[in-house]
């Protein structure tokens, strides 16, 4: 190794840090990868959608000796059977009506490194024979080639198939489930993983203001208790999201209730509040679309409600406090009707407080 690769790896960011969490969860992946690095071997990763199933392919990849060669991924799902061999296995010119050139298959070009086979329950039975007789060979034949090519490329699978039932059924292959099952880990849901949700959190939250130059620093109480104990059906990718759409409504320093994608308060478990008598409001307020939009959803709103602010900004799923801002920040460029302001000084004088 020359002197300024050696100096290259001792600087090197430690594939680890990209698995968030201090958890026994948190811990027993990181001690996975670390054990799955040391070794040549296939892998099988299983565990819901969003659990970090390609995070943790790419660090066991970046851990391992084949680091300093090519990770491919492929979604297997997204690979159709009339496709698949040219490209898993690629083709040579003229093989086939616009072949116009040879092209590497993807087990090619992961020759000394690793391959993710991403979703790979959802391969056609069809399919994963052809992929199993190149894993078993050792080596791939373009279409339209004569001679066969050696590969080695370390095979990494991922699914939130479960794959023992899938044989059970006929889905899936026996022998190519045996190939995989190696080395196999279940990646454990969210939340399953107690405070590394807080700690999911605070990464987004510092991701997403940077990435889009946002002022945004933190969370108010009611937002984090509400994203700290939502579900997560979706896991880290879900969470990651949410925080981003939340990021990018907020227009403080602090994500509140109503930066909130609606879609996650209406599936919060808790019971809401009793809304004020007379009120329709059926969701939580979050901004999207353009200031011509929003300005438009209050408008409705308002005449909906006759102009009584307090229903309006309930049916809106905001607080009177918040309405009352953006009415002004709208007055800017419109001066309210006398009905509008009559209707809007008997409700603060006597409608319920949301």
């Amino acid at each position: 190794m020359s002197p300024d690769a050696a100096r290259n790896e001792l600087v090197r960011p430690d594939p680890l840090d990209a698995l968030i969490g201090e958890s026994a969860a948190a811990s027993r992946i990181r001690d996975f990868a670390r054990r799955a690095a040391r070794v040549d071997a296939p892998v099988l990763l299983t565990g819901e959608s969003g659990t970090g199933k390609g995070l943790l392919a790419r660090a066991i990849h970046a851990l391992s000796r084949r680091r300093r060669a090519p990770f491919v991924a492929v979604n297997c799902a997204g690979v159709p059977d009339s496709l698949l061999e040219s490209e898993f296995f690629g083709h040579s010119r003229g093989a086939f009506t616009g072949a116009h050139q040879a092209r590497r298959g993807l087990l090619e070009q992961a020759h000394g490194g690793t391959f993710l086979l991403d979703e790979i329950g959802e391969l056609s039975t069809a399919a994963q024979a052809k992929l199993l007789t190149a894993l078993e060979d050792g080596e791939v034949r373009r279409l339209g080639a004569e001679r066969a090519i050696r590969t080695d490329a370390r095979i990494i699978a991922a699914t939130n198939v479960h794959l023992p039932r899938a044989v059970r059924q006929n889905r899936f292959r026996a022998d190519l489930y045996h190939r995989l099952v190696v080395l196999a880990f279940d990646l454990p849901p969210l939340r399953l993983r107690g405070d590394d949700v807080d700690r999911f959190l605070r990464h987004f939250v510092t991701l997403h203001a940077r990435r889009h130059d946002r002022g945004v620093r933190g969370f108010e109480p009611a937002a984090y208790a509400r994203l700290r104990h939502h579900p997560w059906p979706g896991n880290v990718r879900q969470l990651a999201h949410t925080v981003e759409a939340a990021v990018l409504a907020c227009d403080a320093s602090r994500i509140a209730l109503e930066h909130l994608p609606f879609m996650l308060l209406d599936d919060d478990p808790s019971p809401p509040a009793d809304p004020p008598a007379g009120t329709r409001r059926s969701r939580r307020y979050t901004f999207y679309g353009s200031a011509d939009d929003e300005r438009r959803r209050i408008d409705e709103a308002l005449r909906r409600c006759r102009g009584n602010r307090t229903h309006a900004a309930a049916e809106l799923g905001m607080s009177r406090n918040t309405l009352r801002a953006k009415l002004r920040e709208f007055r800017d460029g419109r001066e309210s009707t006398p009905r509008e302001r009559s209707s809007n000084e008997e409700s603060d004088a006597s409608g319920p407080q949301p």
